[in-house]
């Protein structure tokens, strides 16, 4: 392309008079100018068009696109998901060394048992929690049933045994059963379950808090997770259960301990009826319910 170019501009340097002649005074009569304007225009034009072909354009570059499945990952790993700290196995005496730690000598581990304790997360707040078969220490009902012992005393389990008149406890009135007061008798085979405190579990010496489930101690006790017992398909038909649970058998009635955000129950599939939905009455029908 540029050696036409410089051929064209040599033709025209070297053009003859005639094309300004009088003949045609109107063709390229800039060449005839004695100065050599002429002939220094067309040198400039043709290096301009020399110039401007001789440029090359700048490379493209091309956008890389970032895959969906990158921005995905991306965005999952910025909200990390909470779960309980992986442990290792509970010991013997470490369990011991707890139990000593926070009932100081008030009661006795029921090693007879098997097996005798459990850990699993039983209030759901991703810290692994301590349940541990007892009995009361002898002369040791004082410290036990004491109001200001660091340790809640609970009933789970109202109608796993007859009630003094032959009546099973379902048929008091329920208002009774909850006030009344928990007293642990030394024949009473009891169930401490120690909440652990942040990532050490029930191992940290701050974990006090304590809850004592009176006679909530039965035959093929094991503990189960929360996925195990709660999904989809029978979330409605359950009571609240915010954490793991310990299945047993007791007294022929086969449910679990498990905690509903507040307290530890006991759940009997036989016997428990889920709360009926609350009825939203609008107009004049909710006046007349008032």
């Amino acid at each position: 392309m540029k050696y036409g170019i410089w051929h064209i501009a040599y033709g025209m340097w070297h053009m003859k008079s005639d094309y300004t002649s009088e003949s045609s005074p109107t063709h390229l009569n800039i060449l005839s100018l004695p100065s050599g304007f002429g002939r220094l225009f067309l040198i400039m034009a043709a290096c301009v068009l020399l110039s401007s072909c001789a440029k090359t354009p700048p490379p493209r570059v091309e956008e890389k696109l970032i895959p969906a499945q990158t921005l995905s990952t991306s965005t999952a790993e910025t909200a990390p998901v909470k779960s309980a700290p992986e442990l290792p196995a509970a010991q013997p005496a470490e369990v011991k060394q707890t139990i000593d730690r926070v009932f100081k000598g008030a009661v006795t581990i029921k090693t007879d048992l098997t097996p005798y304790f459990f850990v699993g997360d039983f209030n759901g707040d991703n810290s692994q929690d301590l349940a541990v078969a007892l009995k009361p220490a002898p002369g040791k009902l004082l410290e036990i049933n004491d109001e200001l012992a660091p340790w809640i005393l609970v009933e789970p389990i109202q109608t796993a045994r007859p009630a003094t008149k032959g009546l099973p406890y379902a048929n008091l009135h329920p208002e009774k059963i909850k006030q009344r007061q928990v007293v642990v008798d030394e024949r009473d085979n009891l169930l401490a379950i120690i909440h652990g405190f942040q990532s050490k579990g029930w191992r940290d010496s701050q974990a006090t808090q304590t809850y004592v489930l009176k006679n909530a101690t039965g035959a093929k006790m094991e503990a189960q997770s929360r996925k195990q017992i709660v999904w989809a398909g029978n979330k409605d038909k359950l009571p609240s259960i915010w954490g793991d649970v310990i299945a047993q058998s007791i007294n022929e009635q086969y449910g679990f301990i498990y905690y509903n955000g507040a307290i530890y129950s006991w759940y009997d599939p036989r016997s428990y009826k889920p709360e009926a939905p609350a009825r939203i009455i609008h107009g004049g029908g909710a006046k007349a319910m008032r």
